[in-house]
């Protein structure tokens, strides 16, 4: 027999998800935490991206919004706040690119080298959706 399935309250769940989105920490680190695998942090997100969409389309509904505007708007919204991150990211890099050019030292500029491919790296990590 294999292990008894092991069951997660959605606190548990939405701090892990918090952690892994937040990039405070990868999806392996915080299952490895829990005992359980990157796949189930992964899923773990969808849900809660789910239920959070119903939830905001329901707001939505409920205020005199029909169901097919409301979902135009969710997306819409969604949209925006992908912009936005995008844009923050962008101009983390630009700020980092700066300093990279006026820096005189090899070490400074190796270290800001590093940091902006580690971000490069995890923007494309979000555009894959992982």
């Amino acid at each position: 027999m294999g292990k008894p399935r092991r069951k997660f309250s959605n606190e548990v769940k939405v701090k892990a998800v918090d952690d892994y989105v937040s990039g405070r920490r990868s999806a392996a680190q915080v299952a490895a935490e829990l005992e359980t695998t990157p796949t189930q942090v992964y899923s773990w997100r969808v849900q809660l991206e789910e239920k959070a969409k119903g939830l905001k389309v329901d707001e939505l509904t409920s205020a005199d919004r029909n169901p097919a505007d409301a979902l135009v708007i969710h997306q819409l919204l969604k949209e925006r706040d992908t912009y936005q991150k995008t844009v923050g990211e962008q101009t983390v890099i630009i700020e980092l690119l700066k300093k990279r050019l006026r820096s005189t030292s090899s070490q400074q500029r190796s270290e800001l080298t590093g940091l902006i491919e580690t971000l490069e790296r995890s923007v494309q990590r979000r555009k894959r959706g992982e």
